[in-house]
């Protein structure tokens, strides 16, 4: 009796051990892959034992998991993609959804407006504080036609100037389903813009002066051409004068055109200023002596061969010694001083003349500008010199500088690499 009743345990053991490891277990092992695959989480194994339902099961949520790793990788790919596009784009880029709350923007816009994060979810408003933009969002959500708007952006190094545009997006449907919108910054071309018109506004204005002088005496000379002998000496005298001015306005405008086209070249060669000065300050000795001027030359024996364009470092001296001589006083001294700083040589050319106003130093780098308009056109100057001598210095890698004070004299300082880094990209001679 009690081995036939240890037979049927034993017998319900066997057979709850086989439906346990036929029925129970894989479908334990099955919720578990489930789980796992819900939670994106790699599973520990796909081999589901015990029947072959199971098995098949497993195999599908194998299928299955591969299927959705597939399509998780491709989306990581697709998002990246456009990551990348959207940080190459130089516009700034807003998504808005159909609430015209921000939903991606790339590095472009925080740059234009300056900003360390942008929060997601929060109206464009909230960001750009601009209530005409908001206005244009809002009508292109409404009705789907683009908008663009100027905008005018403060920004640490002055007022950016940017374009707007305003586009909808629609799904298959045809519903409109939010917005973009790109902010082009238009700053440098404006900038362009104006540069231009004032110098085309500039040299009218100073062609005009010279050529009306011209038209007014030879009208004289046309309706009375006999004039007394110094009458007629002393029309000359004006009209060669702004002649020579007109062809000095000429020559500068020519050779700053050279310099600002993105061709521009050097014709390199080695200079070693000690000589190259002292032979400008010989041919300057006449007309320093007109003007009762003396010139010294400070420059170390020791100073390092440049390589430079010997035309071009000749026309910044001219242009330096021509203003020294402009604006200084009778009997004063010119000084031209060399030294080395590191990889860099420094000209300056300094005078004791009328000196600049401390409100005009930053600007007289700029084309045609003059601190003093009056006394600039009396001496005969077209306004371009200082301009070309920073296009010259910046050519070579260099740059340039200004000190000065009203009645105590002006340094212009012109800075020049030994070795320039367009050495490669120019003519050496």
């Amino acid at each position: 009796m009690i081995f036939l009743l240890v037979c049927a345990v034993a017998l319900l053991a066997l057979v709850g051990f086989v439906f346990w490891r036929n029925w129970v277990s894989p479908w334990r092992d099955a919720r578990e892959l489930v789980e796992a695959i819900a939670a994106d989480r790699p599973p520990r194994t796909f081999l589901i034992t015990g029947n072959e339902h199971a098995h098949r099961f497993g195999l599908v949520l194998e299928k299955l998991w591969q299927e959705k790793q597939e399509q998780s990788e491709q989306e990581h790919e697709r998002a990246s993609r456009v990551e990348a596009i959207l940080a190459a784009l130089p516009d700034g880029f807003v998504f808005l959804d159909g609430k015209g709350r921000i939903r991606l923007t790339n590095p472009a816009f925080n740059r234009l407006f300056d900003l360390a994060r942008v929060e997601t979810g929060r109206p464009l408003l909230e960001t750009v504080r601009d209530i005409a933009l908001d206005r244009i969002v809002t009508e292109t959500l409404a009705d789907g036609k683009p908008r663009q708007l100027p905008l005018q952006v403060p920004h640490a190094q002055g007022n950016l100037e940017i374009e707007a545009t305003v586009a909808s997006l629609s799904n298959q449907s045809k519903r409109l389903e939010g917005a973009i919108v790109l902010f082009r910054d238009n700053t440098r071309v404006h900038r362009v813009e104006e540069m231009r018109r004032d110098f085309v506004a500039n040299v009218s204005h100073e062609l005009r002066t010279p050529l009306s002088i011209f038209r007014g005496y030879l009208e004289t000379l046309l309706e009375t051409p006999e004039q007394p002998p110094q009458e007629l000496l002393r029309i000359l005298e004006v009209m060669e004068k702004h002649s020579n001015r007109l062809n000095s306005l000429v020559e500068d405008v020519l050779s700053l055109a050279q310099l600002e086209q993105p061709a521009a070249r050097l014709d390199l060669t080695e200079i070693y200023l000690p000589d190259f000065l002292a032979a400008i300050l010989r041919d300057w000795e006449k007309r320093f002596e007109s003007k009762l001027l003396r010139s010294s030359l400070e420059a170390p024996v020791d100073l390092p061969i440049i390589l430079a364009d010997e035309h071009r470092l000749q026309e910044i001296i001219y242009n330096l010694l021509d203003n020294a001589l402009k604006y200084s006083q009778p009997e004063g001294t010119v000084n031209v001083k060399v030294a080395r700083a590191t990889d860099h040589v420094l000209i300056s050319v300094s005078d004791r003349g009328v000196g600049i106003p401390a409100r005009d130093l930053p600007r007289i780098f700029e084309r045609f500008y003059r601190a003093d308009k009056a006394r600039s056109r009396e001496a005969g100057g077209t306004g371009l010199g200082l301009s070309i001598v920073k296009h010259i210095a910046e050519l070579h890698g260099g740059g340039v500088a200004a000190e000065s004070a009203p009645d105590r004299g002006t340094t212009i300082s012109v800075s020049l690499p030994i070795q320039p880094a367009v050495a490669a990209s120019v003519t050496e001679t």
